[in-house]
């Protein structure tokens, strides 16, 4: 059993106000603060993931819309987060000339590219639409065989989606991109580009051949409340142990060399 009582306090109290434990204090202080912090950040994410969830399932449940009504036509349309996943139909005719490939897409485990082309409609801003994913060839380069768009006016419900961040491809082949940023990828087009894309869902009349459609979004909660437990719980680890280790030096150590007053030099004890 462990010595209680005032005398073993006093023994406590000694260990504290010894230098080394002062600064093994000060660290574990620092480390419960830390994972305390980054618990509630992971918590401030998991809201801010249910609320953007809460958009994504409503844009999903709504019927497919119609682009011009969803995305204004105007000199600089935007899709903004409040349409992404929304579903809109529209009508027009794919750029084959302006096609380009989206570089280091991974789908089911195997590398490849996703093929992104403007679809032109007979008035308003053109939309660049990702037509679906297709492998690499036998190197990392370039595709075996990009599926050629069918020629013709075609309608499509597609899902809207923002411009990701735009990244230099200043050392890629010709028609390789290594993100979906609108005005990038529209620069030279003769026609103005929404500043956001779509992934497309369902082309008619239906093309043969083409690249494998993508799926829609995953809608989770994703890892960042287990993240937050995790982080709470090195807090209560951090703390547990700082009481062990304290516990077991002094209940080791005798009492009477705990003290302070013993430790310090006879000149300044009668001083």
């Amino acid at each position: 059993m462990p010595k209680m009582g005032a005398g073993y306090g006093r023994s406590v109290l000694g260990i504290l106000r010894q230098r080394r434990w002062l600064g093994f204090t000060l660290v574990t202080l620092m480390f419960l603060l830390l994972f305390v912090r980054l618990g509630i950040w992971q918590l401030n994410r998991l809201h801010e993931r249910r609320s953007y969830n809460a958009i994504i399932s409503a844009n999903l449940a709504a019927p497919a819309a119609s682009y011009t009504d969803v995305v204004q036509a105007s000199a600089t349309p935007v899709v903004t987060s409040a349409l992404e996943w929304r579903s809109v139909e529209i009508t027009g005719r794919w750029d084959l000339t302006h096609q380009v490939l989206l570089r280091n897409r991974t789908f089911q485990s195997v590398n490849g590219y996703e093929v992104i082309t403007p679809l032109v409609p007979s008035s308003g801003p053109a939309l660049l639409v990702n037509r679906g994913w297709i492998a690499q060839g036998p190197t990392s380069a370039a595709p075996a065989a990009v599926p050629v768009p069918q020629t013709g006016i075609v309608t499509v419900t597609a899902w809207l989606r923002p411009s990701q961040p735009a990244r230099p491809a200043t050392t890629l082949p010709v028609g390789q991109v290594l993100a979906v940023n609108a005005p990038s990828i529209a620069v030279g087009a003769p026609y103005p580009v929404v500043d956001g894309y779509a992934i497309l869902e369902q082309e008619d009349p239906a093309a043969a051949g083409s690249p494998t459609l993508l799926p829609g979004p995953e809608v989770d909660d994703g890892p960042h409340f287990s993240y937050a437990m995790q982080w709470f719980l090195f807090a209560c680890v951090a703390v547990v142990g700082w009481w062990i280790y304290l516990r077991r030096e002094a209940d080791d150590a005798p009492e009477q060399l705990l003290d302070r007053r013993d430790e310090l030099p006879d000149s300044v004890r009668l001083g």
